[in-house]
């Protein structure tokens, strides 16, 4: 009687044990569980620190963005160069090389632009993309600056992983991060970051999907690097206008 006793109260205190959060498919989050910030923080981490991040001033990252819409009535196949320079706080300068000549977006931390064949037009959506955020070197440093009001909307299965789901009222587009690694792998419904490898002492997606309907756009990059040295005239928007 007093074994079978021993044994029910071991079971009954089993069952009261809290599920950890990274074996939640789904649901909100208790706050005694995580926060925003214990999320946050354990992304820095996995990158890097907060140190590392706070030495660095400059991104610079070079590779090709391939654009592949073959399941479109006229299919579409390219692969071309891309560049991407990225200064704190928040300047930041692309320039790909398509088949209908050099494309560049620019900021310089207050004036956005863009230019093509057909000359220079100012850029209002500068700083507000994705991309924009994911360039800066201290990105990992001002995500609810850039993503505000964020909340912790439970756990859930993408891609084969279990990711904290961080939703901002302003932006509509939930961050992902992994519960096991920390890392942030996908924005939104349509961005997917792979292939985080170090650059210097910090980690950085080297592979950036974002699917589109009838295929993708993807930016690989062959090199980043960290604090080399950039002109800030190459944010600068140029004179020629249209």
């Amino acid at each position: 009687m007093i074994k079978k006793t021993v044994i029910g109260f071991l079971v009954l205190m089993a069952l009261s044990v809290t599920v950890p959060i990274g074996a939640q498919e789904s649901g909100r989050v208790s706050e005694d569980l995580t926060t925003v910030s214990d999320v946050l923080e354990r992304y820095i981490e996995a990158i890097g620190g907060r140190e590392a991040l706070e030495a660095i001033s400059t991104r610079v990252c070079t590779g090709k963005e391939i654009t592949d819409l073959t399941s479109r009535q006229q299919p579409i196949y390219e692969s071309h160069y891309y560049i991407a320079y990225a200064k704190i706080p928040m300047s930041y300068y692309t320039e790909e090389w398509t088949d209908a000549g050099i494309y560049s977006r620019g900021h310089d931390g207050q004036v956005g632009w863009i230019k093509d064949k057909c000359g220079v037009v100012p850029d209002t959506s500068a700083g507000k993309r994705r991309l924009d955020w994911l360039l800066n070197p201290q990105n990992a440093l001002r995500i609810e600056d850039y993503f505000p009001d964020l909340t912790l909307n439970g756990t859930k299965q993408i891609r084969g992983y279990t990711v904290y789901v961080l939703e901002s009222p302003e932006f509509h587009r939930p961050l992902f991060f992994d519960t096991t690694s920390g890392l942030l792998i996908g924005f939104g419904h349509n961005w997917e970051l792979h292939d985080y490898r170090k650059a210097g002492d910090i980690l950085f997606p080297h592979r950036i999907v974002m699917s589109r309907k009838g295929g993708s756009t993807t930016i690989e990059f062959d090199q980043v690097e960290h604090s080399v040295e950039v002109s800030d005239s190459l944010f600068t928007m140029p004179a020629d206008t249209k």
